[in-house]
């Protein structure tokens, strides 16, 4: 055993030793599964009758990952598939900075930002909003590594299989999303000219208070057209790319008719919101007002899930209250209301690990702010017990002897 293993496995037992672990709902129902860190196999088809025997086994053992199954079994502890009974499984979502696109070039701190950012999106306007769960129904749980899980254990949704929650996923992510449907043309008058005659269509922009993603369009563009109101053209071509095929003067037109004075009270971008019709810009700038829209719905309003995670129906999942074994956080389960100020740099960290100082040999310079300590510098460095287990877990230094 190296003496990395040692010190990190010394203070996950004693976390384990002195925490309550309360377990997932219907316990006695669900699979457990582990890894180790001084053993290069999963152990999965365990059960256990009380959360306190679960306790027992992670002081024991100290495994470095702790899952439970998403789905209810009559005998969890079954050691094939098809003699454990399913009885149901929760519906789970998982988001993960695997999905952030430029992910790779991000601070740790900031892949954290911006997947609770989306997990808000998916709370508020899809499982709270559209699918109408009240809060009580939706366990949210930060992964203690890089994400964010929502599970669902209504009656409603514990017997859907992996097809139906396959389609759910496609609905929150917008896959196949109809924009025509979305945004429809129709007729609005018939001009005559002398050799032919020619319909002009108008598209009406969803009204206020629809429903689905009628409502999510809406919002989308009232938030596009804030945004475009006080960029330069620069900004617009960096910031839409989808408009490059346009000339500047089209682009500048159309922002002159969408927020340029027109002689009225009111601005062209909310006439258009107040009347439901993207009518309200010249002939010549409707192609590119229609092309930028329908370019930024999906992008702004889908929810990015891991598709594989909701729809599989026998799923192990992190564990609530247990220790993520690549980081040192914890894994926890909170309210819809703590999500808003929780920073897992900050809170996620077990008061079990102390501020003693610990000299480790970081591999590369580092700066990061980690329980509101800064913590940074090279070679070896000393830093406290939370933040060298951060560091070691992470693979980011080794211990000093």
């Amino acid at each position: 055993m190296t003496k990395e293993q040692e010190f990190v496995m010394r203070w996950f037992r004693e976390y384990y030793s002195r925490t309550a672990i309360a377990g997932p709902t219907k316990f006695e129902q669900r699979e457990f599964g582990f890894m180790y860190f001084d053993k290069d196999f999963v152990r999965r088809h365990v059960g256990f009758k009380r959360p306190d025997d679960l306790r027992k086994y992670l002081v024991s053992q100290v495994p470095m990952h702790v899952y439970y199954s998403s789905a209810l079994y009559e005998i969890p502890s079954a050691p094939k598939m098809d003699q454990k009974g399913w009885l149901g499984a929760d519906l789970v979502f998982d988001l993960d900075a695997d999905h952030i696109k430029g992910a790779e070039t991000m601070s740790y701190a900031q892949m954290l930002s911006l997947v609770k950012k989306d997990m808000i999106k998916l709370l508020d306007d899809f499982l709270f909003g559209d699918m109408g769960f009240g809060e009580t129904d939706v366990r949210l749980v930060f992964s203690g590594g890089r994400g964010y899980h929502a599970h669902i254990s209504d009656e409603k949704v514990l017997k859907l299989k992996s097809h139906e929650r396959s389609e759910i996923v496609d609905y929150v992510s917008g896959t196949d999303l109809d924009l025509d449907a979305i945004f429809p043309k129709s007729v609005s008058m018939v001009k005559d000219y002398k050799t032919h005659m020619k319909a002009e269509k108008a598209v009406a922009m969803p009204a206020e208070g629809s429903g689905g993603w009628k409502g999510h369009a809406r919002r989308t563009t009232a938030q596009l057209f804030e945004e475009l109101r006080f960029m330069e053209l620069e900004e617009v071509r960096a910031r839409f790319p989808n408009l490059s095929r346009y000339k500047d003067a089209t682009v500048l037109g159309l922002q002159r008719d969408l927020f340029g004075d027109r002689g009225g009270e009111r601005l062209g971008y909310q006439l258009i919101m107040e009347n439901n019709s993207l009518e309200y810009v010249s002939d010549r700038y409707k192609e590119a007002l229609l092309d930028l829209v329908k370019s930024e719905v999906r992008p702004r309003a889908a929810a990015e899930v891991d598709e594989p995670v909701t729809r599989d129906i026998k799923r192990l999942i992190r564990m609530p209250s247990s220790l993520h074994g690549k980081t040192g956080m914890r894994v926890i389960e909170m309210r819809r209301d703590d999500l808003t100020d929780f920073d897992p740099l900050r809170d996620a960290f077990p008061g079990t690990f102390p501020d003693d100082p610990v000299k480790v040999h970081v591999k590369a310079p580092v700066d990061l702010l980690i329980k509101g300590q800064r913590i940074s510098g090279d070679g070896v460095i000393e830093v406290p017990t939370f933040a060298a287990m951060f560091l070691v877990l992470r693979m980011k230094a080794a211990m000093v002897p």
